[in-house]
């Protein structure tokens, strides 16, 4: 992999030429320790020392309400609606490509998800490798601390004044060269950076009491445990664990028909499988009434269902749940924690 040194004087004009192809967003400082991905004008400082965005990534890709097709009931006719603009995500941590990565799997497998795979290809993605760890985040305990595909290019600040920019994909070294020639990284550069990384990971790794690879099995033989029904006895319904989930992406839809009723839009938004209306079909039945039915669906998600597809956990440990649930019960960690110490002690 080709990797180049830029320095801090060189990133504004490469981020103003950038700016003028796409809408830029980077992570910004918004006040009281919270971070977020704003968009990106010439002049603005970019956090990056931020340790997570308050919100996902996601929202980008699969927008909270993103319209599907118009129809015209007059003539009887539809027509989609592919909206798909040119935008490059700057600094995005590895947890958060993870979970990128993971939805790009799940939206080419099956029936492909044409509108999502149009705005992805629309999307420049450059990482960055974190400088610090939120407190409830735990992404090097569950696989998500290194991803080798999905970004244009992967940043690694190695000092004050200089980065090392790995190239992951031609788009992203010919954007990367677009002011001009730029020099190679060297032994000594490439040496830094892996010592940059290998910091940062010793403190990701945290709270998992086993290997995270155990997480399925131990869920294989955890579906009568009370657990379920102690901690959901507390669940709200409220969704939030959900909504701010980077690699949750389920959605309805629904129907907005004009002032005329000749016509409207078909979209979809977000949903979320802890609401009670989740699972409810015709005939007032619900496949998931109990909330201890939505709280367990939710954790097999997240440490088996998508392993069992993509040999790889539906959680990332970006710890966004953990900060979002009013209850304290959102936290994967703890239940899989939990989970694995009931087993033992039942073993």
């Amino acid at each position: 992999m080709s990797a180049y040194t830029v320095y801090a004087d060189q990133l504004p004009g490469l981020l103003a030429r950038w700016n003028g192809k796409y809408a830029v967003y980077a992570p910004k400082d918004i006040g009281e320790g919270i971070y977020d991905f704003r968009p990106w004008r010439q002049g603005d400082e970019i956090a990056w020392d931020y340790d997570l965005a308050y919100n996902s990534l996601k929202r980008f890709l699969i927008p909270p309400k993103e319209p599907l097709i118009s129809y015209d009931l007059s003539r009887c006719t539809a027509e989609p609606i592919f909206e798909a603009p040119a935008q490059l995500l700057f600094g995005v941590h590895p947890y958060d490509l993870r979970a990128i990565t993971q939805l790009d799997q799940l939206m080419e497998s099956g029936a492909p998800d044409n509108y999502y795979l149009r705005r992805r290809e629309q999307t420049v993605i450059m990482a960055l490798e974190p400088l610090r760890v939120a407190e409830g985040s735990f992404w090097g305990s569950v696989g998500a601390e290194r991803v080798d595909v999905g970004f244009d290019l992967y940043w690694t600040k190695l000092g004050p004044s200089s980065f090392l920019v790995e190239v992951g994909t031609q788009r992203g070294e010919e954007l990367l060269l677009d002011g001009g020639d730029l020099a190679q990284a060297t032994p000594g550069e490439r040496e830094a950076a892996r010592r940059a990384k290998g910091r940062i990971l010793s403190k990701a790794r945290k709270g998992m009491a086993f290997d995270w690879r155990e997480i399925p099995k131990l869920l294989g033989k955890a579906w009568d445990s009370p657990l379920w029904e102690q901690r959901s006895e507390l669940c709200l319904a409220c969704g939030s664990c959900n909504m701010v989930c980077p690699t949750c992406y389920c959605f309805d839809i629904r129907e907005e028909v004009d002032d005329s009723l000749k016509g409207g839009v078909r979209y979809r938004v977000w949903d979320s499988c802890m609401l009670h209306s989740f699972a409810a079909v015709a005939g007032n039945h619900n496949f998931r009434r109990k909330a201890l039915e939505r709280y367990r669906h939710r954790t097999y998600r997240k440490g088996k269902y998508i392993f069992d597809r993509l040999g790889e956990l539906g959680c990332v440990g970006c710890g966004r749940c953990v900060r979002a649930c009013t209850a304290g019960i959102a936290n994967p960690l703890r239940t899989f924690n939990d989970l694995w110490e009931a087993a033992r002690n039942e073993g």
